[in-house]
């Protein structure tokens, strides 16, 4: 694993402050326009997120990560520090298997415990004849056998610089593929906007860009910055704006040949080479769906590449599990986590319901905090206490098997279609292409659509999904099959997406009892905040066994 290099970017350029650059604006084109200008630029709303893998940035459940703090990786210690020492991980998803893989490298003998039959966590990806069991119902997979018909139901896709992560699958040998987030010939869709028709990302894109260009180049060319600008830097940045905005001669914006053709989002249209007539900028500034939405993929996290190893994201759970399968206890669901004098002990039923004890000298708890303070324990009030008000998101997706009509009739390859509806987001198959069927993943929501999701039975969420579905494309009815769905809130020994709270006190040891998940690092909802979490335990641990 390579050393994570930080650097501080210090900038001498001369900058233009955007208080001072937007007032400029409101007193050559009117407040009015000004005001439409923030909105479209994003100024005022909060829009890049560093967190949840899965939150859109303003959106419900998008999480507030701790601040940075130097992060411990392999190679900061000392070999065989662990000799004669024992170690209790309790979980075995992303952050339980790479403490056990890092530490008993280092000697130390490690045993995870396991609620369930496989280990993973919410790294899990249903295939035909998998079971989706929920705390009030049970769903069974009906997609046909095929090794692309897939659905990630937990994490779906990885930032090219989640170096610890990607240096595991290069590792254990998982080939990786292309995950594709922003696709430009996808959907934008509002009920409330151009009387609820889906846009292609495309063209709100182009049309935006165009008029912000235009706005701008009208404030110069009226000059309106000429306290900030030198005559130079006006033509300099009129020319930057014209190719921005794709703008005409003298400044305007008619359209742009970005924004595709008509009929472009359908096969076999022969008006390739025609304009398209702008989208009116009123509407597109009209509310802040249509800014988040432009604005998702370039936040820190979302940024190409994203990558998803080929069959399934719980390839690279199956490949950690099988280097470390001796030390999983399955089934094994802890009902007890106890301090001792010189460690600590856990009581847990096995897969036939006895009670089992286990002391340890050290015990890495990687339980998600919503079933953990579930569990009586002797840990510190402050611990009980973080543990006890750690907040969750819920979040709820379903997939349909369905005929490729996307790729066939719309030359959708791929992407994200986002909707104000409750689904929020219809994710395309980013494999498989040209094939006959694919896996569709028709919702994809967080908040309160999430809660509502996890409210409705099985078939009342396939139900509403082909419902809403069918307003970004009106054949869905009768194309999406088979939907299964799962709602984290509900999902036993998980009860939650992925953590929102600051980690605070749960970063520290209680006594030899010390706590991991991708809920206590910076990269929460994500796999590489598991991982970094899991190195921060562990440091934690060897400090104590550093002669």
């Amino acid at each position: 694993m390579r050393q994570i290099k930080r650097e501080q970017m210090n900038s001498t350029q001369k900058r233009i402050a955007r208080r001072d650059f937007l007032t400029s604006i409101g007193r050559a084109v009117g407040s009015s326009a000004m005001l439409k200008t923030m909105a479209a630029m994003g100024i005022g709303t909060s829009l890049a997120s560093c967190g949840s893998s899965s939150a859109a940035p303003g959106m419900p459940g998008s999480p507030n990560p701790p601040p940075a703090i130097p992060s411990p990786r392999p190679g900061d210690w000392p070999t065989n520090v662990g000799v004669g020492k024992s170690v209790v991980i309790l979980g075995g998803g992303i952050a339980g298997m790479t403490t056990a893989l890092e530490m008993t490298m280092l000697g130390y003998n490690c045993t995870i415990l396991e609620a369930t039959p496989v280990a993973g966590g919410r790294n899990r990806t249903i295939r035909a004849g998998d079971v989706i069991n929920e705390t009030d119902s049970s769903q069974t997979c009906l997609f046909d056998f095929d090794s692309d018909l897939y659905f990630n139901a937990g994490p779906a896709r990885i930032a090219h610089h989640h170096e610890f992560l990607l240096g595991y699958c290069r590792e254990f040998s998982v080939p990786l593929e292309t995950f594709t987030n922003y696709n430009s010939g996808a959907l934008l869709h509002s009920a409330t906007s151009f009387n609820g028709q889906p846009q292609t990302a495309r063209q709100v894109q182009a049309d935006t860009r165009g008029n912000i260009a235009r706005l701008l180049a009208l404030a110069v060319n009226q000059n309106a910055l000429d306290q900030e600008l030198s005559a130079n830097d006006k033509v300099n940045i009129l020319q930057m704006l014209r190719s921005f905005g794709d703008l005409s001669g003298n400044f305007d914006y008619p359209g742009s040949e970005r924004a595709g053709f008509p009929g472009q989002q359908d096969t076999g249209s022969r008006q390739r080479g025609e304009p398209l007539t702008p989208l009116q900028f009123q509407e597109i500034i009209s509310e802040t769906f249509w800014q988040q939405r432009q604005d998702f993929p370039h936040s820190l996290n979302q940024q190409s590449t994203m990558l998803q190893p080929v069959g399934g994201m719980d390839q690279i759970a199956r490949a950690f599990e099988n280097r470390i399968a001796a030390d999983i206890v399955y089934e094994a669901v802890v009902t007890e986590i106890r301090k001792t004098a010189d460690g600590a002990r856990v009581i847990y039923q096995d897969r036939v319901g006895t009670s089992m004890t286990i002391d340890v000298d050290y015990c890495v708890c990687t339980i998600p905090a919503s079933v953990l303070r579930n569990i009586p324990n002797d840990f510190a009030s402050a611990h009980q206490s973080a543990i006890n008000n750690f907040n969750y998101a819920a979040a709820g997706k379903i997939a349909f098997q369905s005929r490729r009509f996307w790729e066939q009739e719309h030359n959708i390859y791929g992407g994200i279609s986002w909707t104000t509806q409750d689904i929020t987001q219809m994710w395309y198959p980013n494999a498989g292409f040209g094939r006959a069927n694919g896996i569709v993943v028709g919702a994809y929501m967080f908040g309160s659509n999430a809660n509502n999701f996890a409210n409705q039975t099985p078939q009342q969420r396939i139900n509403s999904a082909i419902a809403q579905g069918r307003n970004l494309h009106p054949e869905y009815g009768n194309e999406a099959a088979r939907g299964i769905s799962v709602s984290w809130p509900k999902v036993p020994f998980q009860l939650g997406a992925w953590g929102t709270s600051d980690p605070g006190i749960l970063l520290t040891a209680d006594d030899n009892i010390f706590f991991a998940g991708e809920h206590l690092s910076i990269l929460q909802g994500w796999q590489e905040g598991a991982i970094l979490s899991a190195y921060h335990a562990i440091d934690l641990v060897v400090s104590r066994d550093i002669p």
